[in-house]
Parts: structure tokens; sequence; C-alpha cells
């Protein structure tokens, strides 16, 4: 065991796979992977080389071998970027075998921190982000084809490992442009492994690395020359001519933006990564949540504890190991030069690194922000002091994992049960309608968060055989930003994003609000809009622009797919307002009053009052006044529901009873409390 890294490999599978792996059947589409599905779905897999040809054909590529074994099922995807990850790890620990072949324990720790970095936050989106992860293994593994083609004494081992660094290299950039940088980290690397040689003076090992390492500039220099010479870029943000021309347009402003972009993103990999995001997800769970987090976490613990003594007593000095605290040293410079040029290319493409939005440039640069604070926690002088900041670094990293997670199929879950509701009451939609989407998640708002896709899903799953694809529906929010257009309700924009066209139609919308997560959704029919206390004032502004007609409802019911969507929620209160609601649209009013008697029997009732309202038009023109009495009381205490429920009642076309008359009159629109 002390030779065969088997133990070591078997913490870090299982380790990483209780950090990635507790929620991952939650997890489904996040953000702009609902666009990737969708585009694959009806355009079929070979439309990812339509949606990567203007910046990054190599993803096309990818995504249509992808798509082709496993279409928009979203597990595997899920799997597959734990996989990766998984892989990376233990690629990550044969580059530190071979650096350091007598610090087992370093090793392990290093590609441990490397495993479960979590500054990366964009793992949950693991459809959009899948190449990201995977070049990440490619770049691992093509840095070890590297060392150990430098090892090799065998002609044929040499070439064969030569040839696979050659391969992998080109694969992992071609995937990730930004991650070019990198390969001052496989210098580095080769730096350390051929000079331990103390004869040689700085400048002989120097040029003996460049020597050893000179086949390997075919990586970068491949790259650049096909995409200069032969590839035409027509995305301006992956140009490199067009980023640079900023800097020769101004280059003392330029300069210094660089220059503190590069020190915020050295900030952010080396320290603010492992420890950000912890307050950021885990901290805001509920205490339940939290509790599990910390159960996981304890579980965690006890396995690198485990580990940690097991390595240490294997832990030996080899006879070659002149100088034991060297190799502290090599990973301090090994691990900052390479954050300095890894992170180098995305600073001078005007881009920088975070913990959320831009966590994904980081991600190649993580192996040397693990290398450099593994070395920095070994250089402590107490043992014990090592182990502490260690544990509680894996600690941190645990928990913000977890609460990105849980985050993340929080959100998921609510969009789940958003589209379920909406298909009850919604059995289709015409083509060329234009959503107004009020999610009820703070976070959830943002146009790429399913807001056409998930209903293009449900409602036009049909191929469509053109290039690139047409939305059948549109989406937007009722933000700040559109509502001016909203209520002028004049523009017609068409706008193209890689591989489809989205018409958004002002003048034909469709709004739909779910005010809060205990609230049902609530499809609005702009003539006489059920508007909630708890929604937006946006939405109430938007809600007489919304045509009720666009819903069509003599269809057959379109259903969710499980896979994407879950199986069908228990049918609480809001199934029976969704199927009111629809009735009442139908002018079936018989059938309104059946599902509240129904309701009531399982002791159901809304906790938004507004969705009284259905019921109270059914009770109303049949006649049922004790009933339109009784209700009164759950919905006058609110002046604002109150007027709407009076202007609502008052408006019936049909004849009323005299008794009914009477209730609307004195419990509805004169003796509720001013």
């Amino acid at each position: 065991m002390k030779k065969k890294p088997f133990l070591d490999i078997f913490f870090l599978l299982v380790i990483p796979a209780l950090v990635f792996l507790p929620k991952i059947g939650e997890l489904i589409y996040f953000t702009d992977d609902w666009y990737y599905i969708y585009d694959g779905m009806v355009g079929g897999a070979k439309i990812f080389h339509e949606m990567f040809r203007i910046d990054r054909p190599a993803r096309g590529y990818f995504f249509e071998l992808y798509f082709s074994l496993f279409g928009p099922n979203p597990l595997p995807y899920h799997m597959g970027a734990f996989i990766w990850r998984a892989l990376a790890a233990v690629g990550a620990f044969w580059i530190f075998n071979i650096l350091w072949r007598s610090k087992r324990k370093y090793n392990f720790f290093a590609a441990l921190l490397f495993a479960i970095y979590p500054g990366y936050f964009w793992w949950i989106s693991a459809i959009e982000y899948q190449p990201m992860i995977a070049s990440l293994a490619f770049q691992v593994f093509s840095i070890a084809f590297t060392l150990k083609a430098v090892q090799s004494g065998r002609r044929i081992s040499k070439t064969l490992y030569l040839l696979g660094a050659i391969l992998t290299g080109w694969i992992y950039i071609a995937l990730v442009d930004y991650a070019i940088g990198m390969e001052v980290f496989r210098f580095l690397c080769v730096y350390v492994l051929v000079s331990r040689d103390t004869r040689r003076t700085t400048w002989s090992q120097l040029a003996h690395t460049l020597k050893v390492w000179a086949w390997n500039i075919l990586i970068p220099a491949g790259i650049i020359f096909w995409r200069v010479f032969f590839f035409n870029n027509e995305r301006k943000a992956t140009d490199i001519g067009t980023q640079l021309g900023v800097f020769f347009e101004r280059p003392l402003a330029t300069g210094i933006i660089w220059f503190f972009q590069l020190y915020n993103s050295l900030l952010n990999i080396s320290v603010l990564a492992w420890f950000n995001q912890f307050p950021a997800f885990f901290q805001v769970l509920r205490v339940r949540d939290m509790v599990i987090g910390l159960l996981l976490m304890s579980l965690v613990l006890l396995l690198v504890i485990f580990a940690d003594y097991i390595l240490k007593q294997s832990d030996e000095v080899h006879g070659d190991d002149a100088e034991p605290n060297r190799y502290k040293m090599e990973a301090l410079l090994l691990g900052t030069l390479g954050m300095v040029f890894g992170a180098l290319p995305i600073v001078l493409a005007n881009r920088y690194i975070n913990t959320v939005g831009f966590s994904h440039y980081g991600l190649p640069v993580s192996i040397a922000s693990a290398v450099f604070l593994t070395a920095f926690v070994e250089s402590l002088s107490l043992q014990r002091a090592r182990s502490i900041v260690l544990y509680v670094v894996i600690a941190f990293a645990v928990l913000a994992h977890y609460g990105i997670a849980m985050k993340a199929a929080t959100e998921e879950a609510a969009l789940q049960k958003f589209w379920w509701q909406v298909s009850w009451r919604v059995p289709a939609i015409r083509a060329g309608t234009t959503l107004v989407i009020n999610y009820p998640i703070a976070g959830m708002e943002g146009d790429g968060f399913g807001l056409m896709e998930a209903a293009n899903v449900i409602y036009f799953p049909e191929p469509i055989d053109q290039v690139p694809v047409l939305y059948p529906l549109a989406g937007l929010t009722p933000n700040d930003q559109n509502i001016q257009d909203i209520l002028d309700g004049s523009r017609y924009v068409p706008k193209q994003y890689r591989s489809h066209l989205v018409n958004f139609d002002y003048g034909n919308l469709l709004v739909i609000s779910q005010p809060t997560l205990t609230s049902c959704v609530h499809v609005i029919d702009g003539d006489q809009p059920l508007i909630s206390v708890s929604d937006p004032v946006n939405v109430a502004l938007a809600a007489p622009s919304s045509r009720i007609d666009n819903v069509i409802m003599d269809a057959e019911p379109a259903i969710p797919p499980e896979y994407i969507y879950g199986s069908e929620p228990e049918h609480t209160w809001c199934y029976y307002f969704q199927k009111a609601d629809f009735a009442a649209a139908q002018g079936d009013w018989e059938r309104v009053i059946e599902l509240s008697d129904e309701a009531a029997q399982l002791k159901l009732s809304p906790e938004d009052r507004a969705e009284w309202f259905p019921f109270l038009k059914a009770y109303a023109i049949t006649g049922t006044s004790d009933q339109l009495s009784q209700t009164a009381r759950r919905v006058v205490g609110d002046k604002f529901l109150r007027q709407q429920a009076c202007d609502m009642l008052a408006a019936i076309q049909e004849s009323l009873t005299p008794e009914v008359e009477q209730v609307i009159a004195v419990d509805y629109c004169k003796s509720a409390p001013e």
C-alpha cells in the first residue's frame, strides 16, 4: 500500500462523491441549460454546430456526441460532470506523485482540495458547463502525459506519452480557449521535475527545461496558428485581435484596469474561493437543511481524518530527497505562478475571475490554487495548526457546495411545480405568444431561467426543420427594463442568439405570475385580471395587456415530460384552483362548484386569498348566496382584494338572484371596513 495508491484514489473518489452527489437526483437544468436542451430537442444533435460555429466549433462536436448519447435527460449530464471532475482529481494526484513522489500526504490533500474546489459555482449547470469540466480533465491528463514523457527512457513510450499530451492539450484548449494560460503551468511542472540536479546553475536548469519541454510548444502554437490563419471568429468577446485592440486604443487606462482585474482574480482564486461561498449559500439555508449539511460535512471530515491518519503512517523520506522541505517552496512557486499565468489570458480578454458569475474562468486555474493552498498550509510550523486549517478549509468547501446544490434544487423544484400548474390550467398556447412570467423566487427572474424554453418544451416539443430554430413562444420578465415596452405594446423584436430565433411581440402577451411559493400560479385575463397583494407592482401594470385568448381551451392537454419536470405533484389546493379557473374561463360554473366542494371535503384552502375569486364568481352566478357570504370573511379584510372582488362581482353580465345581489352589495361593496 505504500507504493500503490489504491487507498488514496478510493478516498479521492468517495469524498467528492459525498460532496457533489447527494442532491444530484433533484437537479435538472439551470439557467442557460434550458436553451441548449430545447435547441437540441427540436433541432437535433447537429444544431450544436450552428450554436458554436462562431467562436468554439469544438464544442459543437462535443455536444453532438453528448446529445446523441443522452438526449435531453439531465441526469447523465450531472453524472458526467462528476465523472470528469473525479478523473481530473485522479490525474492531478498522478501529476503530484510524479513531482513529489515521497510526499504522499501532500499529494493527496492537494488533489482533494482540487477536487472539491468551491470557487467553481457553475457545476450545477451541468449541460452548458460540461465542456469546461471535461476540458479540465483533459488539461490535467495532458500535463501528466508530458511529465511521463520527460521521465520515460524508452523511445516508444516517450513518443506515445508525448502524442497523448499534444492531442489532449489541443482538446482542452479547443473546448476552453481561455485555459491556454495553463501551458505555463505545464512548463513549470517540467521545470520542477528536471531541476533537481544541484550541479546545474539556475540558467542551465532553465535551458535544460526548455529542451525537454520543447515539443509541447506544439500545443499552444497549434491552437493559435489555427485560430489566427484558418478560423473566422465571429464573436468579438472571444476574438484575440478585438480584445487586444482595447489596449491599443487606451493603453494606460486599460493597463490599470488589467492590473486590478488580475489582482482581484488572484485574490478570488487563492483565498476568497475557499471561503466566500459559505456565507453566500450555506448561511441562507433553512435550519433543517443546515443540520443535514452539517451532518454531511461531519461524515466527510471523519473520512478526511481517517485518510490523514493513514497517510501520516505511510509518509517516508526517500534517499533522493536531500532537502525535505524543498517541495514546499516548489509547490508555492508552482501554485503562485500557475495562478498568475492561468488568470492572465482571462484578464487580457477584458474579463476577470470571481466566485459566482465568472467562476468558470477560474476552473482551469483551480489546480494551481489547490497546489498553492496546500503548500501554504504545509508551511505552518505546528502540526496541529496544519491539520486544523486543512480541516476547516475542507469543511467550508463541503458546506459551500451543499448550499449551492440546495439553492439550485430549491429553485428547480419551484420551477417544476410552476409549470405543472400551468399545464393544469393551460391545455395549449397559440404560437407567436410572448409570455410575461413572474417566478416566485428571487434569482429566478433572469431571462435565462427557462422563461420560454420551459414552456416550449411542454407545448412545442416537435422537431423543427430549420436553422436557426424558431421558438414558437417568446418569454420575458416584467422587470423595470421590460415594463415600458409591455405597457406600450407596439414593439416587435426578432432576436437571434446562436442557434435560435425568438420573436418578441409586445402586442401579443400572456401574463403568468406566481406571487410567492405558497401562492398558486395565476394565468391572468387582461379583461378581468386576478392580482394578488403579493404580486410585484410591474405584474399589476402588465396584467391588462394579457390576452387570455392565447390559451387554447379545446386542445388536448399538454403533459410536462417527467424526466424534466418530475412526476405530477400531489393534488393540493393549487390543483383545484387551476381546474376551477379553467372551468370558469369556459363558463362551466357547475364544475367550479363541484371543485369547491371537493376541496372543502379535503379541507383545502388557499394561502393567497385572491385565489377565491373564480369560486366567488361561480357562487354568484349559480345563486349559492350562503357560500358567497361565508367566503366574504376570507376576502374583504384586505381593502385591495375587497375592491377587486367588488369590481369582479359587479361586472357579472348574467342575471343574479336578489339574495346574491344583496350579499354583493353588503358584504363586498359596502360593509367592509375602510
